[in-house]
């Protein structure tokens, strides 16, 4: 029997992955540059309501057609990389493939935990770390199974708030009721937004202990009171939806399906693009804290553009590259790879460097940087990882912090050095 101790090689790796990685790492920073100099409560609130002139139609820009797709975007690789790690052990002969992959998460978890507590609360890793745990549940589904568990388990949230939306309706027919509920609402409300202005004076001021103590008390605010049941459903459909792809073929054998693209993409747009434009044009403020009729369509228009945009974003990029790969020359979409092969690293570091800039404890920036300079610093950032990316893995065999997960997840030193 063989048993794996060795990570996937860079000859079995699927570059079109790579590609959408590296893709991903943009609008992942595009999005998350707004919260490195808001707290992550604000989010709540919707696209700032406080910019103007070119700050505004960056900010918008950004709320339209980047927030929710690319966190999806990555979801979905998550899920596609599931597959081929689990399927790769049974190859291989793993006698418990399921508990491999468990370890797998559980290094991720030990890397999502010190993000969060060293350096930034938006981080995802910890939370894919915890839906992991439902994912090997469906380790042995067929493809066709994974998209339905997938598409039923994404649509429970969505059903959760309509359900809850017409329940508040009808009660708040009784006018003592009504009273009441409103009330509590908008003190919800104002002490959300008393805590944002206490969190932002912390983030631009306050010394490295402050900040881990109102980061502790934020991420409470967004998870303690229901919003992690919100936030894993939508994350473990993604996954199961990724999975199923990877389990078809799709994403993975990316010449032998390409009419699967063209049928995502033209989808993707029909129901993500008229999305996503509602959502940018009369949901840019919506009241997440009162499930009503309004707020739960303004939830599930975004979830269609999340999902709907994302697929629309992978099948172009695997349609442009399977375009250059039968005219047999090189698409330029290729020197994003060794980014998105340091995906991990690369998205650390976006949390090292701009906490650093922002934060009091650092150069003490927040708040100083304008929406459309801060967005510019990212692209730029995004920018020079790509050589830096490509320079790193001319010497080295993986990036620092991938090495480390290999490394802890196989129970042996991998090699580093090439």
């Amino acid at each position: 029997m063989t048993v794996l101790t060795s990570p996937i090689a860079q000859r079995e790796r699927i570059q079109m992955l790579d590609v959408i990685r590296g893709f991903a790492l943009l609008g992942i920073l595009l999005m998350n540059i707004e919260y490195f100099q808001r707290p992550m409560t604000a989010m709540l609130f919707g696209l700032d309501q406080s910019l103007e002139g070119i700050d505004k139609a960056v900010g918008w820009t950004v709320f339209t057609f980047v927030q929710g797709k690319f966190y999806t975007m990555f979801s979905l690789l998550f899920g596609i990389g599931f597959v081929i790690f689990c399927d790769r052990a049974k190859e291989k002969q793993h006698p418990r493939p399921r508990l491999f992959f468990l370890r797998r998460a559980a290094v991720l978890a030990l890397f999502g935990w010190l993000h969060i507590y060293f350096f930034w609360g938006g981080d995802i890793l910890l939370t894919y770390a915890i839906c992991a745990l439902f994912l090997v549940l469906f380790i042995n589904k067929p493809a066709q199974s994974l998209w339905k568990w997938g598409i039923g388990i994404y649509l429970l949230p969505i059903i959760v708030v309509w359900l809850a939306a017409i329940g508040l309706h009808f009660a708040l027919q009784d006018p003592a009721t009504a009273n009441e509920v409103l009330t509590d609402m908008r003190q919800s409300q104002a002490a959300i937004k008393d805590f944002i202005v206490q969190a932002n004076t912390i983030y631009a001021e306050g010394s490295w202990q402050q900040v881990i103590a109102v980061r502790s008390e934020e991420l409470s605010k967004m998870y303690g009171t229901g919003g992690m049941f919100f936030f894993l459903p939508t994350l473990l459909g993604i996954f199961l939806i990724g999975a199923s792809f990877a389990r078809s073929g799709v994403f993975t054998s990316f010449d032998k399906h390409p009419t699967a693209y063209k049928h995502l993409l033209r989808w993707g747009l029909l129901l993500g693009l008229p999305a996503a434009l509602y959502t940018g044009f009369y949901n840019t403020n919506p009241n997440m804290l009162l499930p009503n009729p309004d707020s739960a369509f303004g939830f599930t228009i975004a979830a269609v553009a999340s999902l709907g945009l994302c697929f629309a974003y992978m099948s172009l990029i695997a349609l442009a590259l399977r375009g250059a790969q039968r005219a047999k020359r090189e698409h330029w979409l290729r020197h994003l790879a060794p980014a998105g092969r340091m995906a991990l690293t690369n998205y650390l570091m976006h949390s090292i460097v701009f906490t650093t800039l922002f934060y009091g404890y650092g150069f003490a920036m927040y708040g100083e940087i304008s929406r459309s300079m801060a967005t510019a610093f990212a692209i730029g950032l995004w920018l020079l990882q790509l050589p830096m990316s490509k320079w790193w893995l001319t010497r080295f065999r993986f990036g620092p912090c991938e090495w480390l997960w290999r490394t802890l997840t196989y129970g042996q030193r991998q090699p580093f050095k090439r």
